[in-house]
């Protein structure tokens, strides 16, 4: 019998958040024969001197955001559905389409995955305590699941585009150059709003767009009253998020 996803219980937070972490770009072809510099680049790394080595980095960096995102989804779906979900799957049937044992279930997230699968099923959720413990989750990846998650999400593109202008203001433009950096530090790809940003954020809203800022408070807030920070839980797991 086939089944609408529109028949399905389960929350569109979640399913919007799995399904926009399974939407995976693997094919380097286009981007590469435009010299176009992928997202997963890693920070402070400069581009290959040489074609060749180009296309060798570009396919590991593929590599790289596939295990990640399946680190992400894994841990998502299983702190759903076995800490969070009212009605919760058989433990042994997760499992088993993990490939895992039952025992094993426990090393794919942690209490910290359950506080952000937790704060998006929340009416009003912070994004920055549901990107906390996940390793690959951006921004993006929370488009489009419902109203007031994209209305947050646009403030918080104004806000980085805010601090982005701050710093190229003071770096006469060449900003990523001068820093080192392939993306710029207002990126998603590579900063965090809150945790890596705050300072530069309000000082940048001052300047450049006040009327965001009581907005900005209001969430840095609420991030810093959350009950589970990075640092209090214990990675069960190779792949997590660690503090630096």
């Amino acid at each position: 019998m086939r089944v609408n996803l529109s028949q399905l219980t389960n929350p569109n937070a979640v399913m919007g958040m799995l399904m926009n972490l399974a939407t995976v770009e693997t094919d380097p072809r286009e981007q590469f024969a435009k010299s176009e510099m992928p997202h997963w680049i890693p920070p402070g790394v400069a581009p290959a001197e040489t074609t060749d080595e180009d296309w060798i980095l570009r396919v590991a960096g593929i590599s790289t955001e596939l295990a990640d995102r399946s680190a992400d989804i894994r841990a998502c779906l299983t702190a759903y559905s076995q800490a969070v979900a009212n009605k919760r799957p058989e433990l042994q049937a997760v499992a088993l389409w993990q490939r895992v044992s039952a025992s094993a279930l426990r090393h794919r997230y942690n209490a910290l995955h359950v506080q952000a699968v937790r704060e998006l099923l929340k009416e009003e959720p912070l994004i920055d305590i549901v990107l906390e413990p996940f390793i690959s989750v951006v921004d993006r990846d929370l488009a489009g699941i419902n109203e007031q998650i994209d209305a947050q999400l646009e403030l918080r593109a104004k806000m980085r585009s805010a601090v982005a202008s701050e710093f190229d203001a003071a770096f006469t433009n060449r900003a990523a150059v001068r820093l080192r950096m392939t993306r710029s530090i207002a990126d998603q790809y590579t900063t965090r709003l809150i945790d890596d940003l705050a300072p530069s954020i309000t000082v940048a809203l001052e300047r450049r767009a006040p009327e965001l800022l009581p907005v900005f408070d209001e969430w840095h807030r609420r991030f810093e009253a959350r009950p589970l920070r990075l640092e209090d839980v214990k990675p069960t797991s190779t792949r997590v998020r660690r503090t630096t």
